[in-house]
This record gives structure tokens, sequence and C-alpha cells, in this order.
């Protein structure tokens, strides 16, 4: 369905929203000719898209620099987003629950094309924690998260996805019979230095994978067991929401310190 789906793109929309993603990714703004470097586009493209952009809405021009930002329009549509979301409208209590009572992070992690993404995340009070996730994108393959998630895909999905045959395809690889047994992974300080990340499989209607909860925690502070335990309860309590049923635990979490996850990503 991917492959037939893509017979039908039109470039010009996926060029705008080229540009929008990268502007996305720009602090502060960016111009036409930097623009068209980045995308490697024609700069006359870019500014016709730029043009129609701005006229919908979705892009500002500064009148001093003639540089360009997102518009107030993306937040609009971000909005609608989360309200529309079933999951993440199910997620945000238990979420926020999750990170009160831990104290620490908690994040909602979906795997899109080959990207993870974090459509809401809780930070704790405490003064020192790690920064919450959201409205950030990481490549699958460089997460603990990601991973875990892709591990989850058919193998036939897989097969095209780790054909590369990268050490990061191999890492999936090793890991795919733990990974998808447990539905869970713990990462201490291989991802992100100082930080463990502990993750679980949530659940939909006919048991399907919709996506997994992340708690980051300090490295120096974590009580594994204590985080396991009350994410695994969140997780259950998601997927019994979501329509899922809880997956039978096979075996331990999934366990991976710096040096190995190191040679992965």
């Amino acid at each position: 369905m991917k492959r037939e789906k893509a017979n039908y793109m039109i470039q010009s929309v996926s060029h705008a929203i080229d540009v929008l993603e990268e502007l996305a990714h720009v602090r502060g703004e960016v111009g036409v000719t930097e623009l068209s470097k980045r995308l490697k586009l024609h700069k006359n493209n870019v500014f016709r898209l730029l043009a129609t952009l701005e006229l919908r809405g979705y892009v500002e021009q500064n009148p001093q620099s003639e540089d360009y930002r997102l518009g107030v329009k993306v937040l609009e549509l971000g909005q609608a987003y989360l309200i529309q979301s079933n999951v993440v409208q199910r997620s945000t209590p238990i979420l926020r629950r999750l990170a009160d009572e831990t104290g620490e992070t908690a994040s909602l992690a979906i795997l899109q094309n080959g990207q993870v993404q974090y459509p809401i995340s809780f930070e704790p009070k405490k003064p020192v924690r790690v920064a919450g996730r959201i409205a950030t994108s990481v490549a699958a393959k460089q997460s603990a998260v990601g991973r875990l998630l892709t591990a989850q895909l058919s193998d036939a999905a897989l097969d095209e996805i780790l054909a590369p045959n990268t050490a990061q395809d191999a890492a999936i690889r090793n890991q795919l019979s733990e990974l998808r047994g447990s539905g869970k992974v713990l990462d201490k300080g291989a991802t992100e230095a100082e930080v463990v990340a502990l993750s679980q499989v949530v659940r939909g209607t006919g048991n399907t994978i919709v996506g997994a909860i992340e708690v980051l925690a300090p490295q120096f502070r974590v009580n594994v067991s204590a985080l396991e335990e009350a994410l695994e309860r969140s997780a259950t309590e998601l997927s019994s929401a979501l329509g899922g049923t809880k997956a039978t635990l096979s075996g331990a979490i999934e366990k991976s310190d710096g040096r190995e996850l190191t040679s992965a990503v």
C-alpha cells in the first residue's frame, strides 16, 4: 500500500512540506537562498513555495531581513491534531499522572516513516530533570524506543527497513526476539549520556501497536524496578483505554549499557 500511494505523490506538495519541515528545524529565520541550498531546489521554486505558504498563513516573512519563519497557522494544525487524536487524548491524563508519580519525564512515542514522533510529553517539577521530547522527532534506529517500535513491525516491513544492513540494522535483528517478547526496552545512558530511558509498547484495537510510553530519568537517581512497575501500570491502562489487551510479557527487559548501544547507533 505504501508503494502504491507513492505513485500518487504530487511533487510540488512534497516540496512545500519540505520547506515547512526545514523551517521547523531552524532556530529563528532563514532566507530564500539558504533554503534553496538546504533543500537542493531552484531558488525561484523555493520563492514561489514560500509566497504560497505565506498567503495561506503557514510561513511569515520578516519585513526587515526578508527572511522566513513558520507562521501561526502551523500551530493551529498542531493543536487540531492534539484535539482529534484519540491516542493523545487518552494518553494525556495517564502520562501526566505517571510523571507526577515517578518524578520523571513521561512521553508518548509514535513511529511514523522511520521517525519517532513525540506529540505529548510531561516533565516533573523537580529542578533536575530530563527535558521533555514534545514536538521533536528522531530517527527510529538511533533511539531505544525507536528500535523497540521498529521491532514490532511485520517481518515483511522489517526486511525492507533493515535491508541496508548497517550496524543499527544488525542491532535490531540481534535484539528482535527480546524486543518483541518483552515489549519493553531499557537504555542506560547509551543514546543520551547519563540518562536512563525505559519504554513499553502500547496496544490498541486488535492488539495492534499504536506507540510506546517512554520514561526518561537522570541516571544518578533512577530506581529501575520502581520505574518499571509504574510504567507497566500506565502502559496497561492506556492499552485498555484504547481497546487493546495486556500482552504476555516473556523474559526480562532488554537491557543495553552504553558500550553495547554505542556500537549500534
